[in-house]
């Protein structure tokens, strides 16, 4: 008897040789591309933050920050700080990136939400590449004193 010939097995594909370092790649990617998401849903969320949107409207509005970065302004992407709210009350502290046609610099605030609404406590700007801080909120009057008489 003669032996049995052998099938021939057609050749694999590059992609079939290396199956398993495909998949694991992908999955790889799949997981940065997920992480990437929710980092990105993160910052912007903490950017639209009422509390953001507040500080950007009174910078965009002060001719200290005009006059450093001209007009438009643009938040950028990266805010960082907490915002803490329960109900009706409420915290935030917030780095803003903002840059203009003339430089960049950033927004630092602080705020807190009473009875629903928020309200600016601190609201810096700061040149890119400088120490200097201005103060965007205007000056609050002393409170009123009782005068002898």
């Amino acid at each position: 008897m003669y032996p049995q010939p052998q099938p021939i097995e057609p050749e694999r594909s590059w992609i079939g040789r290396h199956l398993a370092a495909v998949i694991s790649i992908a999955a790889l990617a799949a997981l940065v591309a997920f992480l990437a998401a929710i980092l990105y849903w993160v910052f912007t969320a903490m950017g639209n933050s009422d509390p953001a949107r507040l500080a950007f409207e009174t910078a965009s509005a002060s001719p200290v920050v005009i006059g450093r970065l001209g007009t438009p302004l643009k938040k950028g992407l990266l805010v960082s700080g907490r915002i803490e709210v329960a109900g009706a009350a409420g915290s935030a502290e917030l780095s803003i990136p903002i840059s203009g046609p003339k430089g960049e610099g950033a927004l630092y605030l602080a705020a807190r939400k009473a009875a629903g609404l928020w309200q600016l406590d601190l609201l810096q700007f700061g040149p890119k590449d400088s120490e200097e801080r201005f103060d965007l909120l205007p000056k609050k009057a002393p409170p009123p004193q009782l005068r002898e008489q």
